[in-house]
């Protein structure tokens, strides 16, 4: 039975590594994996030329004695330091700014990155040398990283120097190769912002059979009095994302509920039931589901009454649908990626 929607389960967003990741909140727990944090033998090259220095880190004063090589997202970029050093403050710096739209703390994010640990000069992670981008919320990261990740555009690369007061603390991280005090070096490419509300103009404000109404981003729908349903898939945009569109053969992250066109109640609503987004592969999804949201970009919001040959035909037990009946969903496309393990 194709389902509408897949709850977050673990493995499902491969999260970049837990040894960036401190202090998460509630919903990064949620929705991430959980890999080794462990670094794996690749991950342990270096990611210079420069061998492995000694001697006791020096105070570096600017961020500008940092230099990196290398397009964006074009593979493990070269990064020139004066290995050992340490800084004292989080500092950031945008090397590529891009155009596209802005990371959302609340909202998920993948990227491509290599962490560097600025008193040896080692390389301690990199989804570059393990071969896939990362997944995960902006806000998911070690303090430092979330701090210098917020608000960057789509298509840039950032440098972050990040000290161990806003990295993993006093106790550092050994299993990582990092120790008390050590200062954490980030180049991260920036590949997909998501969105944790759409935004922006809207497109429409329904059809002809179903009116949308929004208080403070928490959608509802009415079923237009005396409109008999229609036999066919319809799909209105009432907000018009400005993402990458979504694929056949990626995952979504969405908001949405779903109602019955007949009686007016809702059938599942993840905006107000407490559960939040949820995340499912658009191949596993009902066959509406599957034909409006391919091609939408991040950040749309869709009105879609779907009849009941592409929805249930035959009814569903969970969620509780009788047979023959026609949904009206309303769905917020919060972020789009194709698994790993594609």
């Amino acid at each position: 039975m194709h389902k509408i929607a897949l709850k977050f389960s673990v493995g499902l967003i491969a999260a970049a590594s837990l040894l960036l990741m401190a202090g998460c909140s509630a919903k990064t727990d949620q929705a991430s994996a959980s890999p080794s944090d462990t670094p794996t033998d690749t991950a342990t090259d270096t990611a210079t030329d420069t061998p492995t220095p000694m001697g006791t880190p020096t105070p570096l004063t600017s961020i500008d004695a940092v230099t990196v090589s290398g397009d964006f997202d074009s593979g493990l970029p070269t990064v020139n330091a004066p290995y050992p050093f340490n800084v004292d403050a989080t500092q950031c710096k945008t090397l590529v700014t891009g155009t596209g739209p802005a990371v959302v703390p609340e909202a998920p994010v993948e990227i491509n990155y290599v962490g560097i640990n600025a008193s040896t000069g080692v390389t301690f992670d990199s989804s570059w040398l393990s071969g896939a981008p990362a997944d995960n919320y902006a806000n998911g990261f070690v303090p430092g990283f979330n701090q210098c990740l917020a608000g960057a555009p789509q298509g840039s690369r950032l440098l972050m120097l990040i000290p161990s007061d806003d990295g993993y603390g006093p106790d550092g991280n050994t299993q990582a190769g990092i120790n008390p005090g050590d200062t954490m070096l980030f180049v991260v490419d920036v590949l997909i912002a998501g969105v944790d509300t759409p935004s922006g103009p809207a497109a429409a404000t329904g059809n002809q059979w179903v009116t949308v109404a929004d208080s403070d981003g928490v959608p509802a729908a009415t079923v237009n009095a005396g409109q008999v349903p229609p036999t066919s898939l319809q799909t209105t945009v009432l907000i018009k994302g400005q993402g990458k569109p979504v694929a056949a053969d990626d995952t979504v992250i969405v908001n949405f509920f779903t109602m019955d066109y007949a009686t007016g109640q809702y059938i599942e609503n993840s905006f107000t039931d407490g559960n939040g987004p949820q995340a499912g592969a658009v191949s596993d999804m009902i066959p509406g589901w599957r034909t409006a949201l391919i091609g939408q970009p991040i950040g749309t919001r869709l009105l879609v009454v779907v009849p009941p040959d592409q929805a249930y035909p035959k009814g569903n037990a969970t969620p509780s649908v009788a047979p023959g009946t026609t949904l009206v969903c309303v769905i917020d496309i919060q972020f789009s990626f194709i698994p790993p393990s594609q």
